[in-house]
């Protein structure tokens, strides 16, 4: 999967569920659905125990890889995933442009499948 943010949370499920949610307006889960909408009371009850112990970086990741107005209450996330405004639109369309411009300059190394030995 192409990552055109820089979110890393630790857990490749979790950054992949972000990601899908920045880019292509999926609806994350409950427990990242509360994390983005700073509900963080319900998000350590619907936490797993590695997503518990690790809730400060997934929180720190949200808060300063994410454009602020896909987060901070369930209103903005849900004006995020149906796109109001455009404003999902306009920022995928900013990240791709920017992946686009990393490999076109050799800073990202696409990996090539090898094929299978026969």
């Amino acid at each position: 999967m192409i990552r055109y943010t820089d979110i890393n949370t630790g857990n490749n499920y979790l950054d992949e569920a972000l990601e899908n949610y920045l880019m292509r307006g999926f609806q994350p889960g409950g427990f990242l659905t509360s994390v983005l909408a700073n509900d963080l009371r319900l998000a350590l009850g619907r936490a797993d125990h590695w997503n518990k112990q690790n809730l400060d970086r997934i929180v720190t990741q949200v808060l300063y890889n994410m454009p602020d107005i896909s987060n901070g209450s369930y209103q903005r996330v849900k004006d995020w995933c149906a796109d109001k405004d455009g404003r999902r639109t306009e920022y995928a369309a900013r990240k791709e442009k920017e992946y686009t411009w990393k490999v076109l300059k050799g800073e990202v190394r696409v990996k090539e499948p090898h094929d299978p030995p026969f």
